[in-house]
């Protein structure tokens, strides 16, 4: 049984590593939609979900802490793109942005609880000489 403290610095290790994961697929989304090349959504999109299973299996984050991590340096960002681009592209074009990261966070949040369903699932084997 782990103790407080080393539980602790594990979730500290995963948020952050989930935080620099999450950078790393927004500015590739970004350069992505920002050079047209929309179909590479197809890879980073699904990274996301990849990212907080794997945040959820082996640091033991809860999923919407794996999400939040992952999703939470995209948001000063798109506080920024989205009112920038609603003058130059319209309304409704600009609307990319929100809905880019709101599709990452519920991939990424579906990715966490498959992990923390599974292992909820798993049900501890008891010895058949004990019983």
């Amino acid at each position: 049984m782990e103790s407080t403290r080393q539980t602790g610095k594990r979730t500290s290790v995963g948020i952050f590593v989930g935080f620099l994961a999450g950078l790393l697929w927004f500015f590739l989304s970004f350069a992505a939609l920002f050079n047209g090349v929309v179909f590479l959504l197809l890879l980073f999109l699904p990274a996301y979900a990849l990212s907080g299973a794997l945040l959820a299996w082996v640091f033991r984050l809860p999923p919407i802490h794996a999400a939040l991590s992952l999703v939470g340096s995209a948001f000063p960002w798109v506080v920024w793109l989205w009112p920038a681009t609603i003058s130059s592209s319209g309304w409704l074009t600009s609307l990319v942005w929100p809905v880019l990261v709101g599709t990452a966070f519920g991939l990424s949040l579906l990715g966490a609880q498959l992990v923390a369903a599974r292992r909820r699932r798993k049900l501890p084997q008891t010895d058949p000489a004990l019983a």
